[in-house]
């Protein structure tokens, strides 16, 4: 398991995308842990990211900031 930094939307940039809000964080079965790219708080907990068809839009529910899956993953330190 890693942990990625998602990227960083603005609001006008999540415009008409499908959107979520993760609440304290999203529990996967399996994967890999993602973190607001605003707050670092972890958004998505073992989340197999890549299992979701849409481009969605990930609302942290520390912050409310809008994020989207990394386009290229990169560990964060």
């Amino acid at each position: 398991m890693a942990r990625f930094v998602m990227t960083a939307l603005t609001p006008a940039e999540a415009a008409g995308r499908p959107t979520i809000h993760t609440g304290i964080a999203m529990l996967g079965r399996a994967g890999d842990d993602f973190v607001c790219s605003h707050c670092g708080r972890i958004i998505l907990q073992s989340f197999d990211i890549a299992s979701v068809a849409a481009e969605m839009v990930y609302v942290c529910g520390d912050c409310d900031g809008f994020n989207a899956a990394p386009e290229a993953p990169k560990p964060s330190a």
